[in-house]
């Protein structure tokens, strides 16, 4: 009989450890959870854009894996004054990097290590879905004028990244994706947003180089 006690109370210990374990996770994690069911569902529903349900949001075989620190650099456009936090996907899932863009800008899975060669590619919304639930659905609404020589900046580890636009572009997704696919011989940052506002049949893309780095 004691051991039969001593067995009903583990179980029950341990019952409840894992069902506060659980409602520990869920609580930690239940968000990110549901902003992938969420994106999920929006991508196979009546809403979403063809080149979004048929194809991938860009698609480009860029080969490095950045170590840019989540949600701890900022771009930072002065004569629009926008200023983001750079988010991460958790992956190269749509769902992930949709709902990074519900944390400031999206860094593109696989994109170029900020200030060294290659390309670096940010993605931003230029309009507000329904199914937004972020504070930035307009951040990239109007990086269509900037113009070559204009400046904006990455900081980052406590030094500003400096990058100077050279070449604003509209292009369909299929465009956009050949434009972006050959890696970069320089320093480079490209913005891309959809174009036109409410829509996603075309891309907004504003591309620049590095000029400098500077300590902060």
């Amino acid at each position: 009989m004691h051991r039969i006690h001593i067995t009903k109370h583990l179980a029950i210990f341990l019952i409840t450890f894992f069902v506060a374990s659980l409602f520990y996770y869920i609580l930690l994690n239940g968000g990110a959870f549901w902003r992938d069911l969420r994106y999920a569902l929006f991508l196979n529903s009546p809403f979403a854009s063809n080149d979004l349900k048929n194809g991938d949001i860009l698609k480009i075989n860029e080969a490095a894996a950045s170590s840019l620190p989540n949600g701890q650099a900022q771009l930072i456009i002065p004569k629009l004054s926008v200023i983001a936090p750079i988010a991460i996907p958790r992956d190269e899932s749509k769902q992930a990097i949709l709902g990074s863009l519900e944390d400031g800008v999206g860094l593109y899975p696989g994109s170029g290590n900020l200030g060294e060669q290659g390309r670096m590619i940010l993605l931003g919304h230029s309009s507000r879905a329904t199914w937004y639930h972020g504070d930035y659905a307009t951040i990239f609404t109007t990086i269509g004028h900037l113009e070559p020589m204009d400046e904006f900046y990455i900081t980052a580890n406590y030094k500003k990244y400096v990058y100077q636009v050279f070449a604003k572009k509209v292009l369909s997704p299929a465009d956009t994706n050949a434009l972006l696919e050959p890696l970069s011989l320089y320093t480079e940052v490209d913005l891309v947003t959809c174009y036109p506002i409410g829509g996603a049949s075309q891309r907004t893309i504003i591309q620049a180089r590095m000029l400098r780095v500077e300590n902060i």
